[in-house]
């Protein structure tokens, strides 16, 4: 009797633990939003990243003096306000008190001076900044930020909503070192717990935040390169957001009443790039013999289906001046683009290189592009790597031709063509092209210096149609971000800018 006593006794107990278990991952799971995303964040360092998957992981736990809201206006973050002298030549911040960093510490000036101090080094971001003079940046107390500008720059409150700008803690910084990376200490709503490379980007909310506090107490990116997947992951409930979600899943959506999906323009302009440096594209004939031998408009309607436009200019039509509405596509001309290749000595053809990272529509653009040049000639190659060994390729300047997007982190073209076009850029700014053209570089300084209005349109104009005739890039697509979310939930926003703020998340009921 005493054993059956104990043995009944064993067995509620593991059914007891069995229960709890369940429950507690059950309850986890409720509190948790997950995220899905085509490519790991290369980052979670700010000064040390200028791409939209670092930046999207990086906004929900960092913040910066000032914020580009979706629509565009730069309002307060950590500054509660800000003075512009006169000239436009002297910027004054003023910071919030009582701001907790996610270690405990107070923000105080002196982590502004040394976020932007370390920010406007940075080979990755240092061009965004470069018209701050980095030795006039000063903390006068401990809750006011002055810096002087070399030159006055019509975009430099937008830039500073650039997420290399973000504030760090300083003594975290200087205690972690090289390994700051593996654990970033922000003042955002959620604070970080761990990044598992190609996985996943764990976050806890953090219970100090000085704002609106998160309803989910977790929040989990996980990195699901293969669209369709994404998806059976949204409509499964593994997953309660997705994004860039793929043209062949749209129907889905139209299926599935417990799915949602949310599309909006933004400043996203997918190219072809050519490296301006490297034969036989350092030569401007060849390089208009690609763009005559494709067809771009065949491309965006095979594989984009009906989301976004086609590209007729270096940036998109939400962006101030842009002309996309003015020029049209460089059409398809196979027998200039052989021409063309003769008059550089290419009657013969000749084989080229086009790299890309694994998102499935730039493999597929590579693969119609590759049937369209061989129609002129032209041998081409796809290379597809991984996302951080892509960029890592593109700064090095290895690649013939290649397939990117460049997303403006503002309406402002100057943080298009500066970062694209500029030769200071080169590498790591953003310049993939490699383009070194010094008159171009003189437009885009002038661009930078002169105040909003018709004369700086004149600039811009001028400036795209340089561009255009100088063909370092064939322009393709302008983007229309398409994410997915279950319907049970509310608040997601997209911002133009690509990466998008997730603390105002929660149920729908």
């Amino acid at each position: 009797m005493k054993k059956l006593c104990v043995f009944i006794l064993t067995i509620c107990i593991i059914s007891l633990c069995f229960s709890c278990g369940g429950g507690g991952a059950e309850n986890i799971r409720s509190q948790t939003l997950v995220v899905a995303m085509s490519s790991d964040a290369i980052t979670m360092d700010p000064s040390a990243q200028n791409d939209s998957y670092s930046a999207n992981a990086m906004l929900q736990m960092y913040e910066g003096l000032i914020y580009l809201t979706p629509g565009g206006e730069v309002v307060p973050a950590l500054a509660e306000r800000w003075n512009i002298s006169p000239d436009g030549m002297e910027y004054t911040f003023y910071i919030k008190r009582g701001v907790k960093f996610h270690n405990g510490e107070e923000l105080k000036a002196e982590d502004v001076v040394f976020s932007y101090t370390r920010a406007f080094v940075s080979p990755a971001v240092a061009h965004i900044f470069s018209d701050i003079d980095p030795a006039t940046i000063k903390a006068p107390d401990d809750y006011t930020v002055t810096f002087k500008m070399k030159e006055p720059y019509a975009g430099i409150l937008t830039a500073l909503c650039h997420s290399s700008a973000y504030i760090v803690n300083k003594k975290a910084v200087e205690a972690a070192g090289d390994s700051y990376a593996r654990s970033p200490i922000g003042t955002g709503p959620y604070k970080f717990i761990s990044h598992t490379k190609s996985d996943k980007i764990k976050f806890e909310r953090y219970e100090e935040f000085h704002g609106n506090k998160p309803y989910y107490k977790y929040l989990e990116f996980r990195i699901i390169p293969e669209p369709t997947n994404r998806i059976i992951e949204l409509e499964s409930g593994g997953a309660d957001i997705v994004y860039d979600v793929s043209p062949n899943d749209l129907d889905r959506f139209e299926s599935n009443s417990e799915i949602k999906l949310i599309r909006s323009y933004d400043y996203l302009t997918q190219y072809m790039g050519m490296n301006c440096s490297k034969p036989p594209l350092n030569d401007v004939r060849v390089r208009k013999a690609v763009a005559c031998a494709i067809d771009t408009d065949q491309i965006v309607k095979a594989v984009w289906k009906g989301l976004g436009k086609t590209a007729t200019a270096p940036y998109a039509s939400e962006i101030r001046y842009s002309m996309s509405n003015k020029l049209k596509p460089i059409p398809r001309d196979v027998e200039k683009a052989k021409a063309l290749l003769k008059e550089a000595g290419y009657e013969g053809g000749l084989k080229l290189t086009l790299s890309t990272n694994e998102r499935k529509e730039r493999i597929d653009m590579a693969v119609i592009m590759k049937e369209q040049l061989k129609d002129v000639g032209i041998d081409l190659s796809i290379n597809v790597l991984e996302w951080s060994k892509y960029i890592e390729m593109l700064e090095k300047g290895e690649q013939e031709l290649f397939e990117i997007g460049w997303s403006s982190d503002t309406p402002d073209p100057d943080m298009v063509v500066y970062p694209c076009f500029h030769s200071i850029s080169m590498g790591p700014g953003g310049n993939y092209v490699f383009l070194n053209d010094e008159k171009l570089d003189n437009l885009i300084i002038k661009g930078r210096r002169v105040l909003d209005g018709p004369d700086r349109q004149k600039i811009y104009e001028e400036i795209q149609e340089y561009i255009m005739d100088l063909t370092p890039a064939v322009f393709q697509y302008n983007g229309e971000q398409a994410a997915g979310i279950r319907a049970d939930i509310t608040g997601l926003s997209l911002s133009p800018l690509g990466h998008h703020f997730l603390g105002n998340i929660k149920p729908a009921k």
